[in-house]
């Protein structure tokens, strides 16, 4: 976690918690929203669980719209996580390390003692677990993925988004070739009758069966719906850059105003809008052209692989209940859908 000295920011939540309650009564009553979400995410908010469980007893008496909750987590204190918070979470995004997936050849101790904790909380707790991957160039995302299937009920996975990454064109050759073999084992899983939830692949599935309309917003949220809350206050609309003034959108005091964050002019003509989504707002503003046209090479060759085998994948929509109603799925809809 970075300090404050750091950030500028406070460690620590500096607002009171009925000024939290009242921003959100406010926003949902201002777009006759009836559903909210409100996700803990950090740092790592785990390492404060008395402030989450007064949050959640803050929004109780909630009657005029439905809130559910998410937990973003590295996993690592999951096991000391209590019954009254486990029984309002109603999703949990988990952000492994791949690095430590394995150690010597075999899984690690990391990713057993995530496991067990997981196991034991949804014997008790009826909650949904996403697994989050950041894939770098060092990154198997086949290996992590039949690794990480049977433990999470979801996986997504988001390439290196950073403005900049080492050895571009190595990576690209890597992860076209990591997504190609994933591909190929999870369509041959679609032919035997079973459904693995990878979201990029059932959100890019879905967009084209349904033939949906290019969306007039990001996916992510980006400038529409997505508002992250800083300690002291400050909101932002994007979630790694919640120091940046151009993605600050107001406070919870003074109000937000979404200002110049629609989806960029340079996506609304490509083929492929319906599918990506735009990917991600703060990339359009913070992103060169070369790494942004990066982002497109890489995405683009994952919509081609899953357009050439549509007919297939039409045939098995046709006899597979269980294939449709994971394309209709809501936790497709708390990710990126596109990486």
């Amino acid at each position: 976690m970075l300090s404050k000295e750091q950030t500028g920011m406070p460690l620590s939540i500096q607002y009171p918690l009925r000024d939290l309650r009242q921003f959100v009564d406010k926003v949902q009553k201002e777009n006759n929203d009836k559903f909210a979400t409100i996700c803990f995410f950090g740092g790592e908010p785990t390492l404060n669980y008395e402030k989450i469980e007064a949050i959640i007893t803050s929004f109780d008496k909630v009657k005029a719209y439905e809130i559910n909750f998410i937990l973003h987590t590295n996993g690592l204190l999951l096991s000391k996580i209590s019954d009254k918070i486990a029984d309002k979470i109603d999703v949990v995004f988990l952000s492994l390390n791949y690095d430590k997936l394995l150690c010597g050849g075999r899984i690690s101790n990391y990713y057993l003692d995530i496991s067990k904790s997981l196991n034991a909380i949804k014997q008790k707790h009826k909650m949904s677990v996403i697994g989050r991957l950041t894939i770098t160039s060092e990154t198997s995302l086949t290996t992590a993925c039949l690794l990480m299937e049977n433990a999470f009920d979801y996986i997504y996975w988001q390439i290196d988004n950073r403005e900049q990454v080492d050895k571009i064109a190595e990576y690209k050759v890597v992860y076209k070739s990591e997504i190609a073999s994933l591909f190929d084992y999870w369509i041959s899983n679609l032919r035997c009758g079973k459904v693995l939830n990878y979201i990029p692949f059932l959100s890019i599935v879905k967009n084209l069966a349904d033939n949906i309309p290019a969306p007039k917003n990001y996916f992510c949220g980006y400038g529409f719906y997505s508002i992250f809350i800083q300690t002291d206050g400050s909101c932002y609309t994007c979630c790694e850059a919640v120091e940046s003034s151009k993605h600050k959108i107001g406070d919870i005091r003074g109000g937000i105003k979404f200002l110049d964050m629609d989806i960029t002019n340079k996506c609304l003509n490509c083929l492929y809008l319906k599918l990506c989504g735009g990917r991600c707002g703060r990339m359009h503003k913070d992103f060169s052209q070369e790494r942004i046209t990066d982002f497109c090479e890489l995405n683009i060759y994952t919509f081609k692989l899953i357009i050439d085998a549509l007919p297939q994948l039409q045939q098995i929509l046709n006899s597979n209940p269980a294939f449709r109603k994971a394309l209709d799925d809501y936790h497709i809809d708390y990710t990126e859908q596109t990486p």
